[in-house]
């Protein structure tokens, strides 16, 4: 199984639009580094974050992506520009929307919902890719 190592912008975003839990029925390994969960500080969110851990759906690392190979979501670009430079796979946000579509987590329409609310509260990401999937995902 494939493992994907989560910045804190990705697990902030995907709480505020009611989409959390749906990133662990993908089909990865789902992880963090601890210093993520140390900068989570509005309660609701961490405790969401702190119930998955318990629970086994996400795990608490304390390596970086590239000494195990593995993907790194992030919206960060800093941190994006970082890692492509250390030669690690790096995704966001928009790949999750990709596949909990894919792998039928939520339904199309739903993600162009969700979509919409996250742009509404996020104003940095790319707009002209989530409208792309919004048109494409409203057919």
């Amino acid at each position: 199984m494939e493992i994907i190592v989560n910045d804190t912008n990705i697990f902030i975003d995907l709480h505020s639009i009611g989409l959390l839990e749906a990133l662990c029925e993908l089909p990865y390994d789902i992880r963090t580094v601890d210093f993520v969960i140390a900068e989570i500080t509005d309660p609701k969110q961490s405790e969401a974050l702190s119930a998955l851990a318990r629970e086994g759906q996400i795990r608490i690392v304390c390596y970086y992506a590239r000494k195990h190979a593995a993907t790194l979501l992030t919206g960060d670009r800093q941190l994006r520009r970082y890692a492509e430079a250390g030669n690690v796979s790096v995704r966001g946000i928009l790949f999750i929307f990709d596949e909990l579509v894919a792998n039928n987590v939520i339904p199309s329409q739903q993600a162009a919902n969700k979509l919409r609310e996250l742009i509404a509260i996020n104003v940095r990401l790319p707009k002209s890719e989530i409208e792309k999937r919004i048109n494409n995902w409203r057919k």
